[in-house]
Order: C-alpha cells, then structure tokens, then sequence
C-alpha cells in the first residue's frame, strides 16, 4: 500500500495498459475524473488503507468503461435496444425506496440491475454473450468480503449480489455521481458535480442499460425499474434522456430518516480517513437532500403527469396494493403472480426499517409536506439540535402558489422552496 497522490494521467495510463484499448468515450467524464482525484488528494484525508482503496476502485470504473466504450463501437446493434417507459424511482434515503425498488423488480415483466451488474457490467475478455458466470462470482465475492468484514452491513442496506440494486454504480463511471462522497469529505468535488449538465451523464446511463439488455436476452420486452436518491437531483436531465418515464417519488417524515442515512455516512467513512467529522457530513447531507428535493419539486410542477407519489406507512401497510397502484396492473393478474414474493420482500425490507408514527399525507399535499417543515427541520438538526417530529410541527406558516406550507419557528428556510405542483 502507498499514500501517495492520485494521478488521472497514471490511472488512465494503467487502465489503457491493462486493456489494450484507448477511448474513454467523452471529454466531460475526463474533467470529473481530474476534478474527483484533485478532491481526494487536497480534502479527504484518506489514511494508506483509503488511498489504496479509491485507486482501486477508480482503476476497477476506467477499466470497465473502456470496455463498455468497445462493446459499443464494435456491436452497433447494442444502440438498437429500445429501453421503453421505465420506472424510476426516487426518493431521500430510508424512505422505503428499496422496498419499492425490490417489490417492481420482482415482477416477471419488468427488470433491474443487478448488484454485481454495476459492479462489473463489461464483458470480460473471451466472455460469450448470455455466459456471464464469472462476473456474477466476482460480485458474489466482493459482497461475502464486505459482510464478512462488517455484518453490520445487512443492516444499512440488504445486501445481495445477485439482487435488484442502484444504477447509481453505473453513473459511477461517468465520474458525476454522489457515490464518492457517500464515504469520502470531497466539498469541491460535490459541488462541481452539482453545476454540471448531466444530460451526458444520463446518455451514458442509457447506453449502459441498452448493453445489460443486449447481454442478456431474457430481458428483451421488459420494462427497466431504476432506483437512486441521486436522480432526485437531476429528474430534468434525466427525463431529457427518457422522456416516457414514470417517476415513482417515495415520502416519509425526513426526521426518521435523515439521520440514519447520516449516520450510515460516518460508517462508510470511518476505516477510510484520518479525520472523521461527524457534524460535518450531517450538514453536508441535510443541506444537499434539501436542495435535492427543491429541484425534484420543480421539475414535478412542470411535469405533474409524469410523478406518482408513494408513501412509507402505506408501503407497510399494503404493499402489494401500492405497487398495482404505481403499474396500472389488474390485481387478479399481479396478487396471482407476485403475491409470494413480493410479500416476503416487503416483510424482510420493513424488518430493518424504523417504526414511523407520521400519517401519512394527501397526495396533493406531499411534496409540500418535504418542501416545508421536513425541510427546515434538516436545517436544524444539521445546526446541531434534533427537536422531535411533534416539535416540528409548532410552526410559522409561508403563503406559495399552493397555500400556506408550516414551517419550524425555530429553524430557518431552506432555499426558495419552490413547491407549487
């Protein structure tokens, strides 16, 4: 192991000599390459065992998407796959996103990504088409090792290689996603991200899913099912790329969630840094999934047809009924098919979620639900007070387009909070 800098030029170097290949495909990803490694190097204080595991993990993302860019340039039939209407859903963390993720995917008519797919979505070299063994085995490794070093793990996340997970690891190798800064202190690398156009991001996401759909034929037909709080920040972007999809947005009171997901944060970045600041990623994190939700809010009030709002209790409480609901799907076809299944994932996921005692919101009124006092409150626990859900609600009130929104009187307004639907 070495603590020395990172290098783009090197990594880039070594990824072309272990390959034999040289596109890397778009310029833009080259500037999010540099500007992640400059972050690294100057703010996260990453210990020999960090460093050593971000030149990994970045060497592991410049190898596959050179093989992802040849796969393309060499099979232009890849671009032909029709990729139709998918479900994308959205939502802050610990919001029963999951869940849902895992309940959609279940169906024999749709498909998702699987964990050691965006881990490992490139062929490898010799590999046939439909034969993808070897990859699978190496997903299945990389899972045994993290829950074997840390079982604590199934409880932050449900870990299973083979199982529906985040496109979020896909976009990883654009270098414009929030993955790095999920265990890593990288400010200026956030915020660049964030000023980006992510158009081409979400080009390159789309030719990803068109390549795991040319891989494997079963899924010929079938409707994708996406999932990742990051989309929650660039809906426009991504409804540019995919105009006919269906934004399933998940809500749940933000104080039984937020602080987990912190707190899920501190742990991924524990083992890699000689500094943790705790108080620092909550700030970060409340203050970013509040401007998150302000831009998810605006691009709802332009594009009302294309949202359905999804609440956690109501998850808890009939999940088979929510999912017929967010598909349009009879419930004598679906109950029939997915019953079984869909109803032990629901029991699994809910296990390890934390009770809520929130009711649950009128559909109209959900987004400013999050825009108001779920807000602000973030606002105050991220100032270092944690007042409870019924606090909260002793509020002042703002007048918008929609009506009056409560907000905390003791926390400040975040944004604009643009709410109108």
């Amino acid at each position: 192991m070495t603590n020395e800098s990172l290098q783009a030029s090197d990594l880039m170097a070594a990824a072309r000599g272990d390959t034999g290949l040289q596109d890397f495909g778009h310029a833009q990803f080259i500037a999010g390459l540099e500007r992640l490694i400059v972050s690294i190097n100057g703010e996260a204080r990453l210990t020999e065992i960090g460093m050593d595991a971000q030149r990994q993990r970045i060497a592991g993302l410049l190898v596959n998407r050179l093989r992802i860019k040849r796969a393309l340039a060499t099979c232009p039939e890849i671009r032909d796959e029709t990729i139709t209407a998918p479900l994308v859903i959205v939502g802050l963390p610990r919001t029963g996103s999951t869940m849902t993720h895992r309940l959609l995917a279940s169906d024999t008519d749709h498909t998702a990504m699987r964990w050691w797919e965006g881990r490992h979505p490139a062929m490898l070299p010799g590999e046939v088409r439909g034969q993808s063994t070897a990859r699978r085995e190496l997903g299945r490794a990389e899972v045994d090792a993290v829950v074997a070093a840390s079982p604590e793990a199934m409880d932050i996340h449900p870990w299973d290689f083979d199982g529906a997970d985040e496109e979020i690891l896909l976009v990883e190798h654009t270098f414009h996603s929030t993955v790095p800064e999920a265990y890593m202190h990288l400010p200026s690398y956030s915020a660049w991200v964030e000023a980006q156009d992510h158009v081409p991001v979400y080009q390159d996401l789309l030719a990803c899913l068109q390549y795991l759909q040319w891989q494997d034929r079963t899924r010929a037909g079938k409707r994708w099912v996406l999932k990742s709080p990051h989309h929650l920040g660039y809906l426009d972007a991504l409804l540019q790329v995919f105009p006919d999809a269906r934004i399933i947005q998940t809500h749940r009171d933000p104080m039984q969630t937020v602080p987990s997901f912190c707190s899920m944060c501190v742990s991924l970045s524990a083992p890699l840094t000689r500094s943790l600041d705790a108080n620092a990623i909550g700030r970060h994190w409340a203050t970013k999934l509040a401007r998150n939700l302000e831009r998810s809010a605006a691009v709802a009030s332009d594009n009302p047809q294309a949202f359905i709002d999804l609440y956690f209790r109501d998850m808890v409480k009939d999940p088979i009924g929510e999912m017929e609901a967010c598909t349009h799907v009879s419930a004598s076809r679906s109950v029939t098919r997915r019953a079984p299944r869909c109803r032990r994932i629901a029991t699994m996921t809910t296990i390890r979620r934390t009770r809520t005692n929130t009711a649950s919101p009128t559909t109209d009124s959900a987004r400013r639900l999050s825009m108001g006092y779920s807000a602000a409150m973030w606002r105050g626990m991220a100032c270092g007070s944690q007042p409870s859900v019924n606090s909260c609600r002793q509020s002042s009130s703002r007048k918008t387009s929609q009506g009056t929104i409560s907000m905390p009187s003791t926390t400040r307004r975040i944004g604009s909070m643009q709410t109108s639907r």
